[in-house]
């Protein structure tokens, strides 16, 4: 087990935080059902803190079917109130709105012999510095702001460049864990 005293400082706040930081985030993700349900995730983080998100990310699986896609865009007015009474989830109609839109994008995307993957996975940048700290980890980046653009064009929502650079990090497009974080070593060696 990785020495805890070394990694992210972020991921010591919970034992989830911890978990996901350790068995999670940054691990190079090209599943394509994985990748949709964390896009998915990161929308509804928007204005709100991770742990709230991984608090309530069991329930908002439930409440969206898996992320089955088909289910996501049959969705209803009426099923998206009948979700909205779900307290055990982020009840935000926007948000949820926005899943099923985007939903929409990528099944479309999928009908054409496309994949979100594939999509995602254009913007890793060609190379990646590794932060020193917290405080040098970047909010956006320019590939993060290309990523943005193109999925904007799509009609994607809730698919802004801190949301897409974010996005990029859990789905180790980059690997942002500080530098001397053993996971983020470890991750470095799937690179290779």
């Amino acid at each position: 087990m990785p020495d805890s005293n070394v990694s992210c400082s972020w991921a010591n706040k919970t034992s989830k935080m911890k978990e996901y930081h350790d068995h999670e985030w940054g691990r190079p993700l090209h599943d394509e059902d994985q990748l949709v349900a964390l896009f998915v995730f990161e929308t509804f983080q928007a204005g709100l803190s991770w742990s709230i998100v991984l608090e309530k990310r069991d329930e908002i699986r439930k409440a969206l079917y898996s992320f089955d896609l088909e289910k996501i865009i049959s969705l209803s007015d009426n099923d998206v109130i009948s979700i909205l009474e779900n307290p055990r989830i982020i009840r935000n109609i926007a948000k949820i709105k926005s899943a099923i839109q985007n939903a929409r994008i990528i099944h479309s995307m999928h009908e054409r012999g496309t994949t979100f993957s594939e999509l995602v996975w254009s913007f890793k940048p060609k190379a990646h510095i590794t932060p020193g700290s917290l405080h040098e980890t970047p909010c956006e980046t320019e590939e993060s702001r290309k990523m943005s653009n193109h999925l904007r064009k799509l009609g994607f929502t809730f698919a802004g460049p801190v949301i897409c650079y974010s996005f990029m990090q859990g789905a180790g497009i980059v690997n942002d864990h500080i530098s001397g974080c053993p996971i983020g070593l470890e991750i470095s060696g799937l690179y290779r």
